[in-house]
């Protein structure tokens, strides 16, 4: 028999977590079921290990769910993302006080079984970065312990629970319209304190300090969500105010963050064919390929879909033209350039926000794309690539 105590989030030198160890199982083909019991889901959780159940199901793994939706602690769209894994997949809620809790993942084949057991929810924070600990325990199917799980768990996971639900997009929506879960925005906000900015904050005289958050592994890579409000009109049309509700999209792991030039034709944004070509997926000499751009307000809503070619020309210029209310004015005078966030969707699908001086964020912004970018000349506008991680960091009002 193996066991292995997984620390994790506190000493941070010995780098390990669930989510490794979890890598580690199913790296190893050598299992043909995978199970798991756990409280609370989030979308980035779900989403960083879309690849390996997917490649598991794919090798013939068999692989069962099952979620708590108690506390709000599990999200929309985690759920949405399970429903993708087309694989057995339940929540178990009740109506009594006591709350659905564990946390259990288990690998199994005819001849062995290892199962982690402790405090590790299906969340990012609770796979990696929260301070956690866990048990491995890894030994031949006769070991008492594989016996008594399933003995203890046997109708859960036979199925035959009455308090099991299997998860489909109707019962996610009425869990969703009920308040039984949450946006995966507002189960951040609740659980995983990502607005708390200050390094040291007081509370009643009593002084708490950040501390180092422990990376995620390799291979470890949650989706993210970039979150904006959408408004709709009611059925009667412009006699009733608007309905304003939150929208998630996922995006991949790029952001651009590019100065824009001057100039009365300032929403002609150049950029150098590196971000052109890589960054955008157009061609130099190939203006027949277009992108989709959508504009987020300052308020946070999305402008209309803008479909726009790809401009290549002899002199090296290549650009893709916005239209957004800030564009729409006079190009800002003095040293101060216009900047331009693009978040990537798809290959060629961006979200975009232009970023004007006298907003309360610039200053950030342009400072960090002055330290972090590199050019060879001094009237080159700056452009840098970043992940998506920084830009959250750095601009956590762009909620992504």
């Amino acid at each position: 028999m193996e066991t292995i105590i997984i620390g994790q989030g506190y000493n941070l030198t010995e780098n390990t977590s669930v989510a490794q160890e979890l890598i580690n199982q199913f790296e190893s083909n050598r299992y043909s079921t995978f199970t798991c019991l756990v409280a609370f889901a989030s979308y980035g959780g779900i989403s960083a290990l879309t690849k390996y159940i997917l490649d598991a199901k794919e090798k013939g793994v068999i692989i069962k769910v099952i979620l708590g939706v108690d506390q709000q602690g599990t999200s929309k769209e985690a759920l949405e993302e399970v429903l993708t894994w087309g694989v057995d997949a339940k929540i178990y809620h009740t109506l009594s006080a006591p709350i659905f809790h564990p946390k259990i993942y288990l690998f199994e084949n005819e001849d062995i079984f290892t199962m982690i057991v402790g405090s590790n929810n299906l969340t990012e924070m609770g796979l990696v970065k929260n301070v956690e600990c866990s048990l491995l325990i890894k030994d031949i199917r006769s070991n008492p312990v594989y016996g008594k799980f399933h003995e203890y768990w046997k109708s859960i996971l036979n199925g035959s629970e009455n308090n099991l639900y299997t998860i489909t997009q109707e019962i996610i929506d009425k869990l969703y319209k009920n308040k039984i879960i949450t946006s995966e925005l507002d189960r951040t906000i609740k659980y995983d304190n990502s607005n708390k900015k200050s390094n040291e904050t007081e509370y009643n005289g009593i002084s708490f300090s950040n501390t180092k958050i422990q990376k995620n592994p390799k291979g470890f890579v949650p989706k993210r969500l970039i979150t904006v409000k959408t408004t709709t009109t009611g059925k009667s049309g412009q006699d009733e105010d608007p309905i304003i509700d939150n929208k998630s999209f996922p995006i991949e792991e790029e952001v651009l963050i590019a100065e824009i030039g001057a100039g009365t034709r300032w929403k002609q944004i150049n950029f150098p064919i590196q971000i052109f070509q890589n960054f955008f997926g157009a061609e130099k000499g190939n203006n027949n390929y277009r992108i989709e751009l959508v504009n987020i307000a300052k308020d946070g809503t999305l402008g209309e879909v803008e479909n726009r070619q790809a401009v290549s020309v002899k002199s090296n210029n290549f650009r893709f033209e916005i239209n957004c209310a800030e564009t729409n004015k006079a190009n800002p005078s003095g040293e101060d350039r216009p900047i331009g966030i693009f978040v990537k969707l798809e290959p060629s699908k961006f979200l975009y926000q232009v970023i004007m001086p006298d907003d309360s964020v610039y200053v950030r912004i342009k400072n960090y794309l002055y330290n972090e970018s590199t050019i060879r000349r001094k009237s080159e506008l700056r452009r840098h690539i970043v992940h998506v991680e920084a830009i959250h960091a750095l601009y956590p009002e762009l909620i992504i």
